[in-house]
């Protein structure tokens, strides 16, 4: 089975194309916002013909990164699946319209190839009510959208799944309690009983949550309010900052990337270090004590290959507090990157 994996970024595309699980090329098309997706696709188009991919009906997998309630799991591609698109736009209208313009692409680009949309939100769609919930008015809370979501499900969900499937092999016959620590440039935590999360670290947006490479993580409001009015920025400003400027790259002053922060020997990455992994400490005794304990650990993303410093430094007080159940002491590593999660989807239809 061929497959091509697009990935729409706010910058680039990147692209993917398989043959079986097998992948046969990779790359990124720089520019994508100025070109535009259709003449992106035309590119991507190019090369994966150029691979032989095309020759034998290749199934096409676009990754979203949001979409809302209206999307539990991958879709096929088509009228209905646009008109829930446009549903959801006002939720994420600058995520939402690029995507709706690169699946319309795609259509013209790869006409009669069976195409799916697949969301990093999907997972996290039956998140319990408790932990999906913010402390304000329901009114308010139904007529702004405002729930909790969890922005790297697909990692999640694979990596729960290989998580299980070992356990099982092992003779756990129950749904195993599963602590899922994404390592991206927004890292992630989540609490997953069996196949279903209970608890993840962000929120109504990515900027919720864990310090990541420039989004400050969980701050308290009022900080916010402050940057917006005390000190001039304004609404946009603020977003700015927090989103752009903050985060690890804002702890070192230069912009910096996770692994730099977990490797590093420079004082300036160290002090980031101490309060990234404090952080990611805290977030997962949240899912320890959520799940009643822990049967497996895993480790995926893009920065998967550091999984070793946060294990190491983290686990052993999960362990000392009595959370880790015996075999959860030896953590597993997920190191499938997102292009080969999402052709996994098209191998699901």
């Amino acid at each position: 089975m061929n497959t091509v994996v697009l990935i729409p970024g706010r910058r680039s595309l990147r692209y993917a194309g398989f043959v079986d699980s097998g992948e046969t090329c990779t790359g990124t098309i720089r520019g994508f916002r100025w070109q535009g997706p259709r003449a992106a696709l035309d590119e991507v188009r190019t090369i994966v013909q150029a691979m032989g991919l095309l020759d034998d009906a290749p199934s096409v997998v676009v990754h979203g990164l949001f979409g809302g309630e209206e999307f539990p799991a991958p879709v096929s591609l088509g009228k209905d699946a646009l008109l829930r698109l446009e549903r959801v736009a006002r939720q994420s209208p600058l995520h939402v319209a690029s995507l709706i313009e690169t699946a319309l692409a795609v259509e013209q680009v790869f006409p009669g190839a069976p195409a799916r949309l697949a969301f990093e939100t999907s997972f996290f769609v039956d998140l319990p009510l408790r932990e999906r919930t913010y402390a304000v008015s329901p009114d308010l809370s139904h007529k702004l959208a405002l729930r909790r979501w969890g922005y790297h499900g697909l990692f999640h969900e694979s990596a729960a799944r290989e998580a299980a499937r070992r356990l099982r092999k092992r003779g756990l016959d129950c749904p195993p309690r599963i602590l899922s620590i994404c390592l991206d440039a927004q890292p992630e935590i989540a609490a997953v009983l069996g196949c279903r999360p209970i608890t993840v670290t962000s929120g109504a947006t990515p900027l919720e949550g864990l310090p990541g490479e420039t989004n400050s993580g969980e701050i308290d409001p009022a900080v916010a309010l402050a940057l917006a009015g005390e000190a001039g920025l304004g609404p946009e400003g603020a977003n700015a900052l927090l989103v752009g400027e903050s985060g690890l790259s804002g702890l070192v002053g230069r912009r910096v990337r996770l692994d730099d922060v977990l490797t590093s020997t420079r004082n300036d990455c160290v002090r980031a270090r101490e309060v990234l992994l404090y952080r990611m400490l805290l977030a997962s005794g949240a899912a320890a004590a959520a799940l009643g304990g822990v049967d497996a650990v895993v480790f995926s993303g893009r920065y998967v290959s550091c999984s070793a410093v946060v294990a190491h430094d983290v686990l052993p007080h999960l362990e000392r507090a009595g959370a880790l159940a015996p075999q959860a002491a030896q953590w597993m590593i997920f190191a499938k990157p997102l292009e080969g999660v999402l052709a996994e989807t098209a191998s699901l239809q």
